[in-house]
């Protein structure tokens, strides 16, 4: 008995130790400057000038977590702003025809999954998000064999339909 209250304390510690030194971009603090951000969370997926002068990180937390988060750094590279962008109204800026793997690199980062279509020598990359905040969610951005956007379409969220409540 003594040794399965051991084992559980010593793995509650190790949890909470993991947790304590876990970096997310919500925790980032307005102002930091982009080597502390870089060192708290790592390379971004993308880092994209902006018209404005200012620069636009983009972090996947894909594809365990339904985000992706844009941290915009202003002309001193200090943070000014960030949000979590996985919602219908950002899978919007993506223009089937015109958008290329590029551009939704650079929107979104990486992908949860990746899929080939070969009968449509088409492949597609899976986001995985929570629709308003609840409904478990995936946003398909389908490309050609240039690498430009066919489609994006939207279903449930297959790992989730298929794992329950488990992510």
């Amino acid at each position: 008995m003594k040794f399965r209250q051991f084992f559980r304390a010593a793995c509650l510690t190790a949890a909470a130790a993991i947790l304590v030194g876990c970096a997310h971009p919500d925790l980032i603090d307005m102002s930091t400057p982009k080597s502390e951000v870089t060192a708290s969370l790592g390379e971004p997926d993308a880092t994209v000038a902006l018209a404005n002068g200012q620069t636009r990180l983009v972090y996947s937390l894909q594809p365990m977590a339904q985000e992706v988060w844009w941290i915009t750094l202003d002309e001193q590279n200090r943070v000014v702003s960030k949000e979590n962008i996985l919602d219908r109204e950002h899978f919007a800026l993506i223009e089937p025809g015109r958008s290329t793997e590029a551009d939704v690199w650079n929107l979104l980062g990486r992908c949860a999954q990746t899929y080939t279509f070969a009968l449509k020598n088409e492949h597609a990359w899976m986001y995985r998000f929570l629709d308003e905040g609840m409904f478990h969610m995936a946003c398909w951005v389908q490309f050609d064999t240039r690498g430009v956007v066919t489609e994006v379409g939207y279903t449930t969220d297959p790992w989730h339909d298929r794992d329950g409540d488990w992510f």
